[in-house]
C-alpha cells in the first residue's frame, strides 16, 4: 500500500487567505478627528470634546452664547494591519517546503529540503516532522500576530453634536448622533494534521485525523509494520498500527477515528483480508474570523458647575459635573473562512462570494443604553478630570456560527478551535466599565496648550478589541480664525494591538479640521515597509 500526501493545495490556500490582509488592514467608537488628535481631553476648540468627558459642556460654549453645534463634524476612517516581518516570504518558503516533500522521490526537491533543515536521519518522515513543527511552533504563531486586520468609518449626523445652555436647569445640555462601522478580521492557528481516508471498493470505510507531528515521530514503526504486511491488512496489522499511533499520540480521540477503526476491523472480519484505497491529505482548523459591525449612536449628556450650584469658594478653581446616557443601535455580522474548506474547494470566488453573503443574510440586531459619568476641576491655566464610561456594562450579540454554517469542513475546524479556547461560535460582546483621566495646561491667553490622558482599566469596541490609551498632545489654538491652528499627538495602546500612533492635524478658518494619523510601528511584505495604522478625519464645525 503505498500513498503520497498531497499538501500543495492546502498550502496555497493558506497563502489566497492571507492576500486580503496585505491590503487591508478600534475602539468602542471612534474618536472624531480633532478629539483624535488631542485625546480623550475636554477642549475648546472642538465641539467633539462633548462626547468625552459631560462635565465640561459648559466649558465649551463661551460665556455670552447659548448653543454651539457642528455643521458637518466629522467624516473619517481609518485602517491596521497586524505585525508582521516578510510574512508573505514566510508563507512563500512553507509553500516550498511541502511542494518538496510531496516530491520527496526528486533529486532535486530532496536537495532543496536539504538546504533548509540539513541532511536529517530517517529520510522522508524526519523531514515531515521538521516541517510540521516548524509549521506548528513558528509559521502559525506569526500568522496570528500578522494575519489581523482592522478596518473602520464614522459619520457625524449634520448639526450634531449639538450644545445647548440652559438657565432653567443650571447647565448645558449635548446631543450626539452619528454613524460608525468597525470591521476586524483575526487568524485563528489550528495545528496541521493528516487526515487519511480508507475504502475497499465502492464500500466507504471513513478517515483517520493524525496530528502530524508525532505520526512523523511514528512513521518508521508504521512503515515496519505495513512493509511486513505487504498487500494485504490483517486485524492484528490494524490494531498495531493503531497502537503505534495511540502510542505516539498521532491519532487523538477526535472526528471518526474510533468508528473508522471499527469499520476496518469489521471490514477485515468480513473478508479476511483485503488492500483499501488510501487516500491522504494534509488538514488543519486554522481560519479567518471576520466579524463586522455596524453602530447608530444617540447621546444625551447635561454638565453643571457644582462650585456655583453649591456656592463654593471658586478663588482656586471651580468644579463641574456631568453624566450623558448613551442608545446604541447595532447590528452585528460574521463569517468564519476555513482554510481546509478552502483548500478542498475547486471555486476560487467562493470565499469573497460567500463572505459577502453570510455578512447580508446572517445578522444580529440589538439596542443597548451606556451610562457614562464624569467631573472635571479647572482654574486659569489648568483642568483635570475623570470620566467613567459603560457604568452598566451593555452587551451586543452576534450571530450564532453554529445556524448558519453547514460546510462540514469549516464546521469541524470551529468545533476544533472552540475546543482549544480560540473561538467561541456564540458570542457576544461587552462594552466594559472603565474610567479616562485627564489634564491640560494653558497659557495665559489659551492659546498655547499641552494635555494628556490615560485610561484606566481596558475598554473595548464593537468587534472585541481592548485598548488602555496613553495619550499625550500639543497645540496652537488661536481666537482669530485667519490663523490656522495646528496641533500634534502621540498615543499608545497599552492592551490589545500596543500600537503607537502619532497624530497631527490643523483647522483652517477657525471652523475646518483636518487630522491624520500614521504608526511609526510597521510591518514588511515583500522586503518593503508599510504603517501599520492610518487614519484621516475632515470635520466642519462652529467656532468656539
Amino acid at each position: 500500500m503505498t500513498t503520497r500526501l498531497t499538501p500543495t493545495r492546502l498550502a496555497l490556500a493558506v497563502a489566497a487567505l492571507l492576500l486580503p490582509l496585505t491590503a487591508t488592514a478600534n475602539q468602542s467608537l471612534n474618536s472624531a478627528g480633532y478629539s483624535a488628535t488631542i485625546g480623550g481631553v475636554i477642549n475648546e476648540g472642538s465641539v467633539h470634546s462633548s462626547s468625552f468627558n459631560p462635565a465640561g459642556n459648559n466649558l465649551l460654549l463661551h460665556k455670552d452664547d447659548k448653543f454651539r453645534f457642528g455643521y458637518l463634524s466629522n467624516l473619517g476612517a481609518y485602517v491596521e494591519i497586524g505585525e508582521a516581518d516578510d510574512l508573505d516570504v514566510k508563507v512563500d518558503a512553507l509553500v516550498d517546503d511541502l511542494s518538496d516533500i510531496d516530491n520527496f522521490s526528486n533529486a532535486a526537491a530532496r536537495a532543496r529540503l536539504e538546504a533548509r533543515y540539513g541532511l536529517l536521519a530517517g529520510g522522508e518522515a524526519a523531514y515531515y516532522e521538521a516541517i510540521a513543527n516548524k509549521a506548528n511552533t513558528e509559521i502559525i504563531t506569526d500568522l496570528e500576530q500578522g494575519g489581523q486586520f482592522r478596518t473602520g468609518a464614522q459619520l457625524q449626523l449634520p448639526l450634531t453634536p449639538f450644545l445647548f445652555r440652559s438657565t432653567l436647569a443650571s447647565g448645558t445640555f449635548s446631543l450626539n448622533a452619528s454613524a460608525s462601522a468597525q470591521v476586524k478580521g483575526a487568524f485563528l492557528g489550528g495545528e496541521f494534521g493528516v487526515n487519511t481516508h480508507f475504502k475497499n471498493g465502492n464500500t466507504e470505510l471513513g478517515s483517520f485525523d493524525i496530528n502530524l507531528e508525532k505520526a512523523a515521530g511514528a512513521y518508521q514503526a508504521i512503515e515496519a509494520e505495513l512493509e511486513a504486511a505487504g498487500n494485504n491488512l490483517s486485524a492484528a496489522n490494524i490494531a498495531n498500527i493503531e497502537s503505534i499511533l495511540k502510542t505516539s499520540g498521532a491519532l487523538p480521540a477526535k472526528g471518526n477515528n474510533e468508528a473508522t477503526i471499527a469499520a476496518l476491523q469489521q471490514e477485515i472480519s468480513n473478508n479476511g483480508t483485503f488492500k483499501p484505497t488510501v487516500n491522504t491529505t494534509l488538514t488543519t482548523d486554522s481560519g479567518l474570523d471576520v466579524k463586522a459591525a455596524v453602530v447608530a449612536h444617540l447621546a444625551l449628556g447635561y454638565g453643571t458647575n457644582l462650585s456655583e450650584a453649591f456656592e463654593l469658594d471658586r478663588t482656586h478653581g471651580q468644579l463641574e459635573m456631568g453624566t450623558r446616557l448613551n442608545f446604541y443601535s447595532v447590528e452585528t455580522g460574521r463569517k468564519f473562512v476555513s482554510i481546509q474548506a478552502e483548500a478542498d474547494n475547486n471555486n476560487g470566488s467562493k470565499t469573497s462570494d460567500s463572505l459577502t453573503e453570510d455578512f447580508l443574510d446572517n445578522t444580529e440586531k440589538s439596542v443597548g443604553f451606556g451610562l457614562d459619568v464624569g467631573f472635571l476641576w479647572h482654574s486659569n491655566n489648568y483642568q483635570a478630570g475623570i470620566t467613567f464610561y459603560n457604568l452598566n456594562e451593555p452587551s451586543f450579540d452576534y450571530p450564532d456560527l453554529n445556524a448558519y454554517i453547514n460546510d462540514k469542513a469549516t464546521k469541524s475546524a470551529i468545533n476544533g478551535l472552540q475546543a482549544a479556547g480560540k473561538i467561541k461560535a456564540v458570542d457576544s460582546v461587552t462594552l466594559t466599565r472603565h474610567a479616562v483621566v485627564e489634564a491640560a495646561y494653558y497659557t495665559n491667553s489659551r492659546n498655547w496648550m499641552l494635555q494628556g490622558a490615560y485610561t484606566l482599566g481596558t475598554a473595548t469596541n464593537f468587534v472585541g478589541d481592548e485598548f488602555q490609551n496613553l495619550h499625550l498632545a500639543a497645540g496652537y489654538f488661536p481666537k482669530t480664525a485667519w490663523l490656522p491652528g495646528v496641533r500634534l499627538g502621540y498615543s499608545q495602546n497599552m492592551k490589545g494591538s500596543e500600537l503607537s500612533k502619532i497624530h497631527a492635524g490643523a483647522t483652517f478658518f477657525g471652523i475646518m479640521h483636518l487630522d491624520v494619523a500614521l504608526s511609526p510601528d510597521t510591518s514588511t511584505f515583500d522586503g518593503t515597509e508599510v504603517p501599520r495604522y492610518a487614519a484621516i478625519s475632515l470635520g466642519f464645525e462652529e467656532k468656539f
